[in-house]
């Protein structure tokens, strides 16, 4: 797939928080920058990017980072930790 992009959007943005919200229809992530304290304490945050979507994208989208995660935890992380970063899967529902 070829995405096209304008400039000015290239360089992406940096967002270390996230806030998720739901209505029966549709998804919000909001993307967020935050400054901290000395303490480790948000104590300002900036809207970098807000992403709205169907709920059978947000399904999609967490295969898609489980499956990615799970490819870069199998690479970069040392084997005697990799498995204390593993990202389980939501139980199905059907029990």
């Amino acid at each position: 797939m070829k995405i096209h992009t304008q400039p000015d959007q290239l360089g992406g943005v940096w967002a270390n928080a996230a806030a998720v919200r739901h209505s029966p229809h549709e998804f919000t992530i909001d993307f967020l920058r935050c400054d901290f304290d000395d303490s480790g304490q948000a104590v300002n945050a900036i809207l970098v990017q807000r992403v709205n979507m169907s709920p059978l994208f947000v399904s999609q989208l967490i295969a898609a980072l489980q499956d990615n995660w799970s490819k870069y935890a199998t690479k970069a992380l040392p084997k005697d930790i990799a498995a204390d970063f593993e990202i389980e899967p939501p139980p199905s529902g059907d029990d």
